[in-house]
């Protein structure tokens, strides 16, 4: 009897132990795509109401394909999940364990290969029924890539017990509890950034990154924003504080950009990695972080940092030449719009002490100091913004499609108020006014300073060159060039002041005056024109549109603001149309550089047809703006010979852009034998079945395809 009983007794625990298992398995679900297969799992088989723990997702991928980190790089899209809705279950973001460097040629992303695990965190209401099931799933999509890109889908859905007392899934434990460590930790110490002529020095000191840098055979820092440029070496230094790491800038960087985030990781022999997560804000470096340099054991695809051009010292002749532009420069500043009407305040000064040459000198003198103490005060900030890193300069800014564009819509805005249709200033004005009637030396101190502020963003001839020639040399050429600029400025008042009889040659005012003024606005028209053919080439037709645009709401703006303009609300809708003027342009497009060597047309079927009736050759480029492949084949595409063939043979150029879904482009993927993208296809002129190239381009190779193609090899 009592063997009969224990046979039974382990029979029923054998069936609960049965039950509890396959509540285990419940909990757990898998599915695959192409390449790579996904599985949700859970540190839980059991939860109670109110119950927070963590679940996560596991890829395992295909030999020879990654996926990426939240920031991809150069290129690539992160994994995400869309939950579907579970009354009860509140889900959390991924939690993206340390990524590695995956280079390829000039370009680098970050991302994980063969597998990763993302835990997120998973909170059971607290209203959850004990002895109920509650449904998890949803969709899973991410970019996974080989020598070609696929964005892929998998559907999960399980259920998850909800029950009085919680129960642990032993292998989902497992496995999210091993992958905690690789998870980047909060930083408990400190983090700093400061700029540098080639980008940002990054110095983070903490005890627990300190402890770690022994055994890491490779550190490196993963930016979560695209200040950096990810191809770039970066120099390391260590010590027993922590760690200093020089980072180059990237084409996206702005000179305002003082924060910086991301991860330091250090990995070890065995190919662990350790994240530390940075929030680095603008100061010194601590102490005891960069006593050592420290050389990466792995430095694949990792370029040298730009080297620093370093400008010769300027000789004595090319200094002497550069003043006196420099000082050309700022007398010419008083025949640009921006001054003269601060110049007739500085005359009427004149008229009142002209019978005292006494009291003459001095106001000349203190005219003087005003106007060179501001543009000593320009240089200097010019200077500040240098060292710090920024690449402020005449010229420089250009570079920057924005700023091109509100350079040309300011310099209409000043051809428009030397034709009369309005004038800028006025509230100005009446401030140097004001000053200058306070009589004695403080009024012309005051002008002085009124007419250098507003003279000084009138870069007009000579000065332009000379304020170019300076800024890469010493701190002292800035200044002195600066100097002489105010020195220019203040020049024909000064004279006037220390030889009032001087004046008697000076021609009358008159009618004249007002031609000239406007005979002034022409050249700032031209102005304007070169400036659009500058951002012609930055931007393409998309940002001269866009600017066009501005100009005409510059223009509706003014013409509100001289009819409506008297009250409160006009000023304010005035205002309004005024500030969208400047800002759209600088808004409205990508402002991407544009590909001028070879220009495409959408690709459909039809247009292949359409194409093959002609008898042309036809090159189709399959691409996405995701796909690192496809961005660095762009180089080939587009390059000048690569164009000059196309223009030769009469080459017609397509475009399937499958950055967002498209049934078309992907069923012709399939049908062409291929995954994703890049695809390049090369039509030939006789009609027949394209020919596929490899997805590494060159333009040599592009070239020889066309040219089979056309019959011309």
């Amino acid at each position: 009897m009592r063997a009969l009983l224990s046979l039974a007794s382990r029979c029923l625990a054998a069936m609960v132990a049965a039950s509890a298992l396959a509540g285990a398995a419940t909990a757990q679900v898998s599915a695959k795509s192409d390449h790579a297969e996904g599985t949700l799992v859970f540190e839980r088989s059991a939860a109670t109401p109110g119950d927070i723990f963590l679940g996560a997702l596991k890829l395992d991928l295909a030999e020879g394909w990654h996926v990426y980190w939240k920031n991809p790089g150069d290129s690539g899209l992160p994994p995400t999940a869309t939950w579907t809705p579970s009354p009860g279950v509140t889900f959390g973001d991924f939690r993206f364990p340390a990524p590695h460097a995956i280079p390829l040629a000039t370009l680098m992303n970050y991302g994980y290969e063969h597998q990763v695990v993302l835990p997120f965190q998973i909170q059971i209401a607290a209203e959850a029924e004990p002895g109920t099931d509650v449904p998890i799933g949803g969709k899973i999509e991410y970019l996974i890539c080989s020598d070609i890109c696929i964005p892929e889908d998998i559907d999960l859905a399980t259920t998850l017990r909800i029950a009085a007392a919680p129960e642990t899934d032993n292998a989902g434990s497992t496995l999210i509890v091993g992958t905690l460590p690789r998870i980047p930790v909060a930083l408990t110490g400190k983090a700093t950034v400061e700029r540098t002529a080639t980008g940002f020095r990054l110095a983070v000191a903490d005890p627990g990154l300190a402890s770690a840098i022994g055994a890491a055979k490779n550190i490196r820092f993963f930016p979560e924003g695209p200040e950096l440029s990810n191809p770039a070496r970066q120099i390391v230094k260590t010590g027993p504080e922590g760690v200093s790491i020089d980072l180059t800038a990237s084409d996206f960087a702005k000179a305002g950009d003082q924060n910086l985030n991301g991860i330091v990781v250090l990995t070890d022999a065995d190919g662990a990695a350790h994240g530390w997560e940075i929030a680095a804000t603008p100061g010194p470096a601590p102490a005891g972080v960069a006593d050592t340099e420290f050389i990466n054991a792995d430095t694949s695809g990792l370029a040298p940092p730009p080297p620093v051009a370093e400008t010769p010292p300027m000789g004595f002749a090319d200094l002497m030449l550069t003043l006196g532009f420099a000082f050309v420069g700022g007398l010419v500043l008083n025949l640009m719009p921006c001054v003269l009407p601060v110049l007739t305040i500085k005359a009427a000064g004149l008229v009142h002490t002209a019978h005292d040459p006494k009291v003459s000198r001095a106001h000349g003198i203190a005219y003087l100091s005003g106007v060179v103490l501001c543009f000593a005060a320009i240089g200097a900030i010019l200077i500040a913004l240098r060292a710090a890193g920024d690449q402020a300069g005449l010229g420089f800014q250009l570079q920057y499609p924005p700023v091109t564009a509100l350079f040309a819509l300011i310099m209409f805005a000043v051809g428009l108020n030397l034709l009369g249709v309005f004038e800028i200033g006025g509230s100005l004005m009446g401030v140097g006014g004001r000053l200058a009637d306070k009589g004695g030396t403080s009024g012309a101190f005051f002008t002085g300073l009124l007419a250098a502020f507003v003279g000084a963003p009138c870069v007009g001839p000579f000065m332009a060159p000379a304020v170019g020639v300076a800024i890469s040399q010493p701190p002292i050429v800035v200044m002195a060039v600066f100097i002489v600029i105010g020195i220019g400025l203040a020049a024909p008042f000064v004279l006037l002041s220390f030889t009032p009889a001087f004046a008697k040659i000076l021609p009358k005012p008159g009618k004249w005056m007002m031609t000239f003024r406007q005979a002034l606005a022409f050249p700032m028209f031209l102005t304007v024109l070169w400036l659009l053919w500058v951002l012609s080439g930055q931007t393409g037709a998309d940002g001269v549109i866009a600017v066009l645009a501005g100009a005409i709401a510059l223009a509706f703006g003014i013409w509100l603001a001289e009819r409506i303009g008297r009250n409160m609300l006009g000023k304010l809708v005035a205002g309004v149309v005024i500030l969208a003027a400047f800002v759209v342009p600088a808004t409205a497009t990508t402002w991407s550089k544009a590909e001028a060597q070879v220009t495409a047309n959408a690709w459909s079927p039809e247009k292949v047809a359409e194409l093959q009736a002609e008898g042309r050759v036809i090159f189709v480029d399959f691409t996405a703006r995701w796909c690192v492949t496809c961005q660095f084949n762009k180089g080939a595409i587009h390059d000048a010979s690569v164009a000059k063939t196309f223009s030769d043979l009469d080459v017609a150029f397509l475009e399937a852009d499958w950055t967002n879904k498209d049934k078309v482009i992907a069923e012709e993927l399939a049908k062409h034998g291929a995954a994703g993208v890049p695809l390049y296809l090369v039509y030939p002129a006789k009609g027949g079945e394209p020919k596929k190239l490899d997805q590494l381009l060159t333009p040599g190779m592009i070239e020889t395809a066309v040219r089979q193609a056309a019959g011309s090899l």
